[in-house]
This record gives structure tokens, sequence and C-alpha cells, in this order.
């Protein structure tokens, strides 16, 4: 029933169903260090706050990262970039005003570490299209650390039902409300200084980045 919300307890995992008017019901699934399955406007993804250390270190090893790549992090609105410290370019700039919210994931430098950041501190950073979970980010009070919920190597999944059971198994919360991902991962694009490198085509092809941006690749 729509307006309110359950939980189930299966092999110790807690799957939160149905839509909830109140969101700070979702959001409290994403305090501290819990680790939870989540649609988002383009996959499903595995998510936890952006500054959990035990949280990041379980996603990574649920997913199989070994490199020191960063998680992209999901933030509710521009503002939240200020909290994360990081280098905005002009081209930086024009890339969010042209397609945020949406499915482009932009790899910056942040002045400070943290425990989803990359390499020489770098941070994967988008702004969903999707009011829902902008509202629930805002909830939590913090942005979330996310990936596919899938195998590092495998295809990302578009719907819960498609989440392997081992996955599944391995987070603390399962979460379901009325959002439907596209089913296409997002566009990731390093950003360094005045120049760009896609490093993943997604929903966002090269030739639209071109349109907005030019020949600025590294």
């Amino acid at each position: 029933m729509v307006g309110e919300s359950k939980e189930i307890v299966s092999a110790g995992r807690k799957c939160i169903v149905n839509n909830d008017p109140d969101l700070k019901v979702y959001a409290n699934y994403f305090k501290g260090d819990c680790v939870a399955i989540f649609p988002t406007d383009t996959v499903i993804g595995l998510g936890c706050r952006f500054d959990s250390v035990e949280g990041i270190a379980k996603i990574r090893k649920i997913k199989g990262i070994v490199d020191r790549n960063p998680l992209a992090v999901l933030i509710s609105s521009e503002s939240q970039l200020e909290l994360l410290q990081v280098r905005r370019s002009r081209l930086a700039n024009q890339l969010m005003k042209e397609f945020w919210p949406g499915p482009l994931t932009l790899v910056l430098t942040a002045e400070v570490s943290f425990p989803c950041s990359g390499e020489a501190n770098t941070l994967g950073l988008r702004m969903p299209d999707a009011d829902l979970l902008r509202k629930i980010i805002d909830l939590v009070g913090a942005p979330l650390a996310t990936t596919s919920a899938n195998p590092h190597g495998r295809l990302a999944p578009a719907r819960l039902e498609d989440v392997s059971g081992a996955l599944r198994a391995m987070v603390d919360y399962e979460i379901d409300y009325e959002l439907s991902p596209i089913g296409l991962p997002s566009t990731v694009v390093r950003i360094e200084g005045g120049t760009y490198k896609i490093l993943r085509e997604g929903a966002i092809t090269h030739d639209e980045i071109f349109k907005v941006v030019g020949e600025k690749r590294d």
C-alpha cells in the first residue's frame, strides 16, 4: 500500500519496501556505516555515506574493487560541493550546467581526501535526475558514495530483482521506492584544468559532450 513502509527480515537482511510519504524513513537507513541497495535514476546502486570508512570498505569488498578508483558520490545540490572541497574549473562548470541533474559523473580533484576518494584525492561527482533521491540525500545530511550493485566487471542491474542473491545477502538494507532507473550507467568524465577525458561512455554520448565544450580532450 502506498504511504505505508514495511520491513522484511530475511537471512539477516532487512528489506524496506513500498512508498512512505515521509522520506526520513529512507534517509535513516543511510545513517552510520550502513550499506544499502537502492534505485537511482540510472541503475540500481550500492551505497553508504561518503564519509563512512567502514561502509566504503564494505562496498569495495562486496564489489570486488581492489584499485583506488573513486566511488561515485551522489549529491543533492551544488552546495554540497563546498563540503567536498572540490576544485571546479570553467570546463567543469560548463558540464554541470548542461548535464546536471543527470547521468554525468565528473571526476574532479578535492583539496582533502575522503574514504571514497581515488588516487590524488579524486572524487567522482554526480547529481541524480530524481527529485525523490535528491531529497533523501538532503535528509541524510551528507552525499552518498555509490557504485552499481553488481560484481566488478558484470552488467549493472536496472531492477532490484536483477541484483544477485549473493550480493543482496551482504548488505545491511535493500530499499525499494517508486523510482525506475533508465537502465544505462552514467557517463564518466575526468576533468583536469581545461581538458577532459571520457573514462566511460554511458547515457550521455561523446557527441553530446563535444557540442557543449568542443575539442578539449587530453
